[in-house]
């Protein structure tokens, strides 16, 4: 399995963990009813858009981190 792989496994986990996490935490303070789930789901949306932006950023420095190499050797 590729690294990208790897952490988009890690990423689904950690964001499982986040909407646990915060959905119990506006089931504790909620104020109004709509908030069950709407505002832990757009927050879980946020958590998993960045956690996907730096999983693809550290993918390909990775991928091509031995040609930077190469490159800064000549």
């Amino acid at each position: 399995m590729t690294l990208f792989g790897v952490l988009i496994i890690v990423l689904f986990a950690a964001t499982a963990v986040f909407y646990v996490a915060f959905f119990s935490l506006v089931y504790y303070w909620h104020e109004k009813k709509t908030t069950f789930v709407i505002v832990p789901a757009l927050y879980t949306f946020e958590f998993f858009a960045v956690g996907f932006l730096i999983i693809s950023i550290v993918s390909i420095i990775a991928k091509f981190l031995p040609q930077i190499f190469d490159l800064l050797n000549k």
